[in-house]
Formats: C-alpha cells, sequence, structure tokens
C-alpha cells in the first residue's frame, strides 16, 4: 500500500497562498465564489512567482525551496488581476 506524499515546498505554496486568498478575501470579497477565485488565483500566481525565480535563479529570501518574495507578489498581483477583471 502506497501513500501519497506532498513534498513540503508545495505544502507551503498552497498554505500560504491559502491565507493571502482568505485576506484578500476579507478585504474584497463578497461571495462565496469569491473566495474560491481569490485562493485559486493566489495559488496560480505564487506557482509563477515560484517558476519565474527558479528560472531566473532569484534568491532574495526563501525559506527552503519557496521563494518568499516572488510567490508573494505574483499572488498578490493574480488576485488583484482578477479582481479587476470581475469588475
Amino acid at each position: 500500500m502506497g501513500f501519497l506524499t506532498i513534498p513540503p515546498a508545495a505544502a507551503m505554496i498552497v498554505l500560504l497562498a491559502t491565507i493571502y486568498g482568505a485576506l484578500f478575501h476579507l478585504w474584497k470579497g463578497k461571495t462565496w465564489s469569491d473566495l474560491g477565485r481569490s485562493i485559486i488565483a493566489a495559488i496560480l500566481g505564487f506557482t509563477v512567482g515560484q517558476i519565474l525565480a527558479l528560472l531566473f535563479h532569484l534568491t532574495i529570501m526563501r525559506l527552503g525551496q519557496v521563494h518568499l518574495i516572488e510567490g508573494s507578489l505574483f499572488a498578490w498581483l493574480f488576485m488583484f488581476a482578477i479582481a479587476w477583471l470581475r469588475r
């Protein structure tokens, strides 16, 4: 019987992005679907930031393998972009 293992970096990315999505929803959200969109946008944005940081060898601030600054920046950019597109 095999167990599903999740890399610590992936778990940290999902955790941080979920927190960011919830905070954004508290600030700008109105419905439950807004919460879902915010979390998905944050996860996608954090992932894009992580990938770009890896591609460009950026090491501004890392926690293990997670690029905190780049991932956070892109998570918030994606959430604002989704909110702007929904207007």
